[in-house]
């Protein structure tokens, strides 16, 4: 048995309301945060110099303490710590948005909320911010 999709005017007014959503998000001001930190991240050559040379050497970091340490210096780089905290951000406003979504169709709907800082995580517990 073929099922036919049958595109109508509810389907397609569904799809411009998604595009406008999608659109509006965008410009939120966490997400411009998020770009801006993505940008600092990109454009910060002495930390992607050294990005490269620890992904170049990484299956010899257990061999090379210097290789482990770079690890470690990169791990707390704030430029690194700030990207992943507005990236964090970003996936909280989408979650908190899904929900939103979710709730108008049925409170019985799961929304995965899979946010690695949420709790605190490594950072939230160990990283002090200049």
């Amino acid at each position: 048995m073929k099922v036919m999709l049958i595109i109508d005017e509810k389907i397609i007014k569904l799809d411009e309301l998604a595009d406008k959503l999608a659109s509006q998000f965008t410009e939120l001001a966490v997400v411009e945060a998020f770009r801006s930190k993505q940008n600092a991240f990109e454009m910060d050559d002495v930390l992607q110099n050294k990005i490269k040379i620890l992904e170049e050497n990484l299956a010899y970091i257990r061999y090379r303490p210097e290789i482990k340490a770079l690890q470690k210096e990169l791990l707390m780089s704030d430029v690194i710590y700030e990207l992943k905290v507005a990236e964090n951000d970003v996936q909280k406003s989408l979650s908190d948005l899904v929900k939103k979504i979710a709730e108008v169709i049925s409170a019985d709907i799961p929304v995965d909320e899979h946010l690695p800082l949420k709790k605190g995580g490594h950072h939230g517990k160990h990283h002090t911010c200049g």
